[in-house]
């Protein structure tokens, strides 16, 4: 207990002395804001007598980053290193960073570079002041093509919603209109601009046609189209039959033709002759006995002379 008081004394007495020296970071900028494809620079000034351990570290955490971890993008401790993805277009302002500017420069940036970054100056055994400073960069970028799209039966009664996304920052508005008419839209459509939809309720006739979303923001604007056939219950239904009908007679002529195929091949398929097992009137089974065996064969004999001697009478 003794010896950490005399040390908080001792600290104290450093600190008033001007034996403790300390560091001050400055961000002069807060929030930068550039345009996609253009080169930003990102601000860090600071105070401080660079030691042997002097160290610079910029971090960096995405705007769509689903976690909080940072990603460190510059190093320097003597040496300069640049791990992170955007090395091949950072570079520092004033290589190296010992005289008072730790500032980065990003070139053709992106709306991957969207989000928070962080300037950090250590110089041990400095122990007093803010050695931290925080930048918020901002891309703008242009509203990509947005995707058009139909949700709903387009029958008349019906409701329809029509939705149109697209990317871009900032986030883009979207407003719907119907292609060739100067009219606003039509009672029964509601129009949400931040979301893109177009909700068409009580659907009728006169709401056929083709729909244009325009995406738009500071930086540009993007179109989409979508058309859509309203059509009556009854017509709806005679168009269902019809395509059922069409259906079942396809079913049925293919069944056909494969009756008539299956018929003609069995037509054309060779015939393989069976000349079976020919039995002689005068065979004799191998089941016989001598004494029958010689009956048989004078029961043979006899039959023979009767139907020659028949032959001869008719001649």
């Amino acid at each position: 207990m003794l010896h950490e008081y005399s040390l908080l004394i001792l600290l104290s007495f450093a600190a008033h002395t001007g034996w403790v020296h300390s560091v001050s970071v400055t961000i002069p900028e807060k929030t930068v804001v550039g345009k996609s494809g253009s080169t930003v620079i990102l601000p860090c000034l600071y105070s401080t007598t660079v030691g042997n351990q002097f160290v610079v570290e910029w971090k960096f955490l995405p705007g769509n980053a689903e976690t909080t971890r940072w990603q460190q993008i510059y190093y320097y401790d003597g040496k300069a290193y640049k791990p992170g993805s955007q090395a091949d277009r950072l570079t520092i302002v004033h290589n190296p960073p010992t005289s008072g500017i730790a500032s980065i420069q990003l070139t053709n940036i992106a709306g991957l570079d969207n989000g928070t970054y962080i300037c950090e100056v250590n110089n041990p055994p400095d122990f007093d002041g803010s050695g931290s400073g925080i930048v918020q960069l901002s891309v703008l970028v242009p509203p990509s093509y947005p995707t058009c799209q139909s949700k709903g039966n387009t029958i008349t009664g019906q409701d329809a919603t029509l939705t149109c996304s697209s990317t871009g920052y900032p986030t883009p508005i979207y407003r719907w209109s119907m292609v060739g008419t100067n009219t606003a839209l039509l009672p029964g459509m509601m129009e949400n601009q931040i979301t893109g939809s177009l909700l068409l309720t009580n659907l009728s006739e006169p709401m056929s046609g083709t729909y244009r979303c325009t995406a738009q923001n500071e930086m540009g604007q993007a179109t989409c189209q979508v058309t859509i056939s309203v059509s009556s219950g009854s017509t709806a239904g005679v168009v269902a039959g019809a395509v059922v009908g069409v259906l079942l007679a396809l079913i049925i002529i293919a069944i056909l033709f494969y009756m008539l195929c299956y018929r003609r091949k069995r037509k054309n398929a060779p015939k393989h002759e069976h000349p079976g097992n020919e039995i002689r009137e005068d065979a004799v089974s191998p089941m016989m006995s001598d004494e029958q065996r010689q009956y048989r064969e004078s029961q043979h004999s006899r039959g023979s002379r009767d139907r020659s001697e028949n032959r001869a009478h008719v001649v």
